[in-house]
């Protein structure tokens, strides 16, 4: 009986930067996670960390939207002092007048053949009455385009279970304030996808 081929377990942002390049420069994206598997690596500090906890901190207990500028105002590494501002502000934007409840984010797991790669949206509010799985966007950059929020959500709803009636997904452009709502979820998109995927694993095999 053939032995089974290994899980590949990647990131979702490893996945977008695959999915999302040029076929000439999707081999460079292979090698470089294929170097890192094996030789290892050192993930470099989140400097996201502590702002991404304070939004979901604010959500559970009740605190007001202002909390955040409280957190920024706080920082004094200079990454996070000349970042947090802007996050703050442009989360206010989106929460403006909204109504939003907090339930705990699902998590889920997306596969083809071997590849794995864990979705795990930071947080999940109900929105207007919308069960809503959220992923938060915060890179100082326009990569968030319309083709990158469209993978996202549709990894995220295929994914994530259902934990919720109508659960619908997102993507949050934190310093721009604005949501990305899960498009629509057809047979093309799980397609492209699914060949981006075993795209990936084949590169990966043969390196």
């Amino acid at each position: 009986m053939p032995k089974a081929n290994p899980q590949v377990k990647i990131s979702l942002t490893q996945f977008l930067n695959f999915a999302t390049k040029p076929p000439e420069q999707q081999l460079t994206v292979v090698r470089t996670i294929r170097k890192q598997h094996e030789e290892g690596y050192d993930v470099p500090p989140d400097c996201y960390k502590q702002f991404r906890e304070a939004v979901i901190r604010m959500h559970r207990t009740g605190k007001s939207k202002d909390y955040l500028d409280q957190v920024a105002q706080r920082q004094t590494e200079p990454t996070r002092a000349k970042h947090y501002p802007d996050l703050a502000a442009g989360y206010k934007k989106f929460i403006g007048r909204k109504k939003l409840d907090w339930f705990e984010p699902p998590t889920g797991l997306w596969m083809c053949e071997e590849l794995r790669i864990n979705i795990r949206p930071e947080i999940a509010l109900v929105i207007d009455g919308t069960p809503t799985a959220i992923k938060l966007w915060m890179n100082n950059d326009d990569s968030l385009n319309k083709r990158r929020a469209e993978i996202i959500t549709h990894m995220m709803a295929t994914a994530l279970p259902s934990t919720e009636d109508d659960l619908t997904t997102a993507v949050l452009n934190v310093r721009k304030g604005k949501l990305h709502r899960q498009g629509k979820s057809d047979k093309e998109q799980t397609a492209l996808l699914r060949s981006q995927a075993k795209s990936f694993v084949s590169l990966y095999r043969d390196l």
